[in-house]
């Protein structure tokens, strides 16, 4: 399998308002990304995935990979609390040109002994590679020792670390080698996962203001650290004016990036409930973060502060 490079995009799965596959909102999202060389890490938490239909999520995947067409790596979500319902869902996928499918041991009370069970009965039978997905924020997490065995199955391509432990962190990167790739997650976590030395990471807000984390992953690469600290200072300052009430309600990012996708006309702001869109306040501040990376874009300086309220 590729490996993963510099800034990948959580991606969002665009709907329509009775929660169906907006095909063309997904052709315009794969579209924008693709363009700009990011990673595609889609169908996870952040992009609803277990708020779908088994349906849903087959379309959603077999389109998002028809529209990338191999372009850049492509993950997309297969977990579910079954064994054999992942597997049906990698078998209706498997014909794509899709280079993985993360799983996310969705059940906290199995033990580390079920979760390693979990991942060796799919990767076992899988025509795609697997990737593991420790999420200390949805599960109860995967044991180190768990994913150091499971790093040698020849068919488990990497794990994606999420969570803001960092020495706990540090223990999962120190598992990256030649045919394991351990990716990083978390806007507020990119700059750090890189300055490990991670080749990859993922951030949400990425699949709608790509051009920032693109210059801060560029700016890293050229090995100047101080430029790199000032601009990650300045972006994180910036994502402030992302509101957080849906977030908070939600437990993800997905109303606040598919509203400001909505403002780059690429997609729709509809999500699948239990999530929650925007209210007209949130939607107005969100409004004043597109508009400043929108200056961003034109003058490559983002503003330091916001404009009036709207």
């Amino acid at each position: 399998m590729r490996r993963l490079k510099g800034v990948v995009a959580v991606v969002p799965t665009p709907l329509n308002e009775d929660e169906t596959a907006d095909f063309a909102g997904i052709e315009r999202l794969i579209d924008y990304l693709a363009a700009r060389n990011l990673g595609l890490f889609a169908l996870g938490s952040a992009g609803e995935g277990m708020n779908l239909t088994f349906a849903t999520r087959v379309a959603v995947a077999r389109k998002m990979a028809e529209v990338n067409d191999g372009r850049v790596p492509l993950l997309v979500g297969g977990g579910t609390f079954s064994v054999k319902e992942s597997l049906e869902f990698i078998d209706q996928v498997a014909d794509r040109k899709i280079d993985g499918i993360h799983v996310i041991p969705y059940d906290r009370k199995n033990s580390g002994e079920a979760v390693e069970g979990l991942y060796r009965d799919i990767a076992d039978r899988s025509a795609l590679p697997l990737w593991l997905y420790q999420n200390t924020t949805r599960t109860s997490g995967i044991p180190i020792e768990v994913v150091e065995r499971l790093r040698h199955h020849n068919n488990i391509a990497g794990v994606k670390v999420a969570g803001f432990d960092l020495r706990l962190n540090q223990g999962f990167i120190a598992l990256e080698g030649d045919e394991f790739q351990v990716m990083g997650s978390a806007d507020s976590q990119f700059f750090t996962f890189m300055c490990l030395g991670l080749g990859a990471s993922s951030t949400s807000t990425s699949a709608c203001f790509p051009e920032l984390f693109k210059d801060l992953y560029d700016t890293i690469q050229s090995d100047s650290l101080s430029a790199a600290r000032q601009k990650n200072a300045r972006i994180q300052a910036f994502l402030k004016w992302v509101p957080k009430g849906a977030y908070w309600h939600n437990g993800e990012s997905a109303a606040e990036i598919k509203y400001m996708l909505s403002r780059l006309d690429i997609c729709q702001a509809h999500c699948a409930k239990p999530f929650r869109v925007l209210t007209a306040e949130e939607a107005g501040q969100a409004d004043q973060a597109v508009e400043g990376y929108r200056q961003f874009l034109e003058s490559g300086e983002l503003p330091l502060t916001r404009g009036p309220d709207r």
